[in-house]
């Protein structure tokens, strides 16, 4: 439907990256009641459609439309999870489009209130409703946590140089344990030097040379360099390239700073006596253990958190299990499937996020061959990898 697609273009315009497919629990109920309606017309014209009429157009519109406002409000819980309640838009349709005015906000989320506004202005309302005003209710309702994030959906914040995007952090997911982001610097500006206010495992994706002392070593995109809490993390350009990486906090909590694309760091006073050192894991060193179905790559067992690389050949099954004590983060890279936590099937992607809290039972089927970055915090989960046939 080209109007499906143009409204999808619309909440894009709402928030900079580019939204896909909604993603399940449905954030949405969006079905209204015959007296939640509020059909009126607009200008009384005599041969205007009968109410019946009117009425199913309406029906056929909300059940077009939950879905892209179920899009809208995933673009939204990006940033904060919790929006709930009702939002109701008063619309008077004409030939030319609809006015919308929104008479309740009761999430009272810009970004939310913004998205549906434009949604309900793009839509091809039917003939039945020309010259109608229709009040409409939106009721949204907040997961108890969120598991997925679309990177797509994620606003990019900037500043001097800086592109930092909060893709998982205690707000938008409700889980303290892990915090993750990608990060972007200009090859004039670079990476710090900074002292990393928690441990942080920084994952390359482009080329870039870490700096310590007075030893300048190039890295390569998959390379890892581990900063402790209080180390000191200077990294510049290669060959005048902008720096890019995925870099997981431990633990995560809220990223305030990030969100407004600055990168955490100590205050001089916070700053350990002794500071560590930051540490490079080369990705070539990394120790691949083959399984039907699959391999993992195992970078970082020890610290905070063990960090590997997960490959999954299409069709390949991880039957339902929980990890007791430690969160599970996925990054996936290509590729994708059906996650199943807490008993809700969501459909992944090569752009999605996931994050498992412990004590969750959660499986996987790839219908593609998967790759993706594994995190476990604390470690323990990963060495099963090393025993599997």
């Amino acid at each position: 439907m080209r109007w499906l697609a143009a409204a999808l273009a619309v909440a894009a315009a709402c928030h900079e990256p580019r939204p896909a497919a909604p993603q399940p629990p449905a954030a949405i109920d969006a079905g209204p009641d015959a007296d939640d309606l509020g059909l009126g017309s607009a200008g009384g014209d005599p041969d205007e459609a009968p109410q019946e009429e009117r009425i199913a157009a309406v029906e056929h519109a909300m059940n077009e439309l939950a879905p892209v406002a179920n899009q809208c409000w995933a673009v939204a819980a990006s940033d904060d999870f919790q929006l709930a309640g009702t939002i109701r838009a008063l619309l008077t349709i004409g030939h030319g489009g609809a006015r919308v005015e929104l008479t309740e906000d009761q999430p009272g989320d810009p970004l939310l209130a913004d998205c549906l506004t434009r949604v309900l202005e793009a839509y091809p309302w039917a003939a039945p409703l020309d010259g109608q005003t229709i009040e409409l209710p939106f009721r949204f309702t907040a997961p108890a946590m969120q598991n997925l994030i679309d990177r797509r959906m994620v606003a990019h914040r900037a500043q001097a140089g800086l592109d930092v995007a909060v893709l998982l952090d205690a707000k938008n997911s409700g889980n303290p344990a892990v915090g993750l982001i990608d990060v972007r610097a200009e090859a004039s500006r670079g990476v710090g030097p900074r002292r990393s206010d928690r441990d942080e495992l920084w994952v390359l994706t482009a080329p870039a040379t870490v700096v310590i002392g007075k030893a300048r070593t190039p890295l390569v995109a998959g390379d890892v360099v581990v900063a402790p809490r209080g180390a000191s993390l200077e990294l510049v350009a290669t060959a005048g390239a902008p720096i890019a990486a995925t870099v997981a906090l431990l633990p995560g909590g809220a990223l305030g700073v990030a969100r407004a694309g600055a990168l955490p760091e100590l205050l001089p006073s916070q700053v350990p006596a002794r500071p560590p050192s930051v540490r490079i894991v080369a990705a070539a060193s990394g120790k691949r253990y083959p399984r039907a179905g699959g391999a993992t790559t195992l970078l970082i067992e020890q610290g905070p958190a063990s960090l590997g690389v997960l490959e999954a050949d299409a069709g390949a099954v991880v039957p339902p299990h929980v990890h007791a004590k430690e969160t599970e983060v996925l990054y996936l890279i290509g590729g994708g499937g059906t996650m199943t936590i807490g008993g809700v099937a969501i459909a992944v992607e090569s752009t999605s996020v996931i994050q498992i809290p412990a004590g969750v039972e959660h499986s996987f089927t790839a219908t593609a061959a998967t790759r993706a970055l594994q995190l476990y915090s604390p470690p323990g989960p990963e060495q099963r990898f090393k025993t599997m046939k």
